[in-house]
C-alpha cells in the first residue's frame, strides 16, 4: 500500500515537471522591443503599461493593454507591407479592445479617454 502510494506521488511529481511550460512559451504574447514590427510600438508598450493606468486595467480580466499591443503591432505590420486599409481596420480593432471594456462596464469612458488619445495621436497610421 505504502509503495503503490509512494510510486502514484511520484509520478504525479515527474508528470507535473514535464508539464510545466518553458519561459519562451509561457506567455508567447509579452513582447520585446526588437519583437515590435515598428520602432512608435515601444513607445506606446511604454504609455499603455504606465502605473498610473493599473486602476483602469483593474477590472477587466482580459488584459486590454497587452491585447491592444498585439493588434497595434499586426496594424504596423500591415503599414509595412503596404496594406493601408488593414492597418487602419486593425488600429480601429485596438481602439475598441478599450469600447468593449465600457459597454462590459470594466471601466467609464473618462478613465480610457488618456489611453485611445494617446494611441490616436501617435500611431502613425491615419484613422478615418
Amino acid at each position: 500500500m505504502k509503495r503503490t502510494a509512494v510510486v502514484c506521488a511520484l509520478s504525479l511529481l515527474i508528470g507535473g515537471v514535464a508539464l510545466m511550460p518553458k519561459s519562451v512559451e509561457s506567455a508567447p504574447w509579452i513582447s520585446g522591443g526588437e519583437a515590435y514590427a515598428a520602432p512608435w510600438m515601444k513607445d506606446l508598450e511604454q504609455e499603455l503599461l504606465k502605473k498610473e493606468y493599473w486602476m483602469v486595467y483593474a477590472n477587466d480580466p482580459r488584459i486590454p493593454q497587452n491585447e491592444v499591443l498585439h493588434i497595434l503591432n499586426r496594424a504596423a505590420k500591415a503599414q509595412q507591407a503596404n496594406d493601408p486599409a488593414l492597418a487602419r481596420e486593425l488600429v480601429r480593432q485596438a481602439l475598441n479592445v478599450f469600447e468593449e471594456g465600457v459597454r462590459r462596464h470594466y471601466y467609464m469612458p473618462s478613465d480610457i479617454e488618456p489611453i485611445t488619445s494617446y494611441i490616436r495621436q501617435h500611431v502613425p497610421i491615419e484613422i478615418s
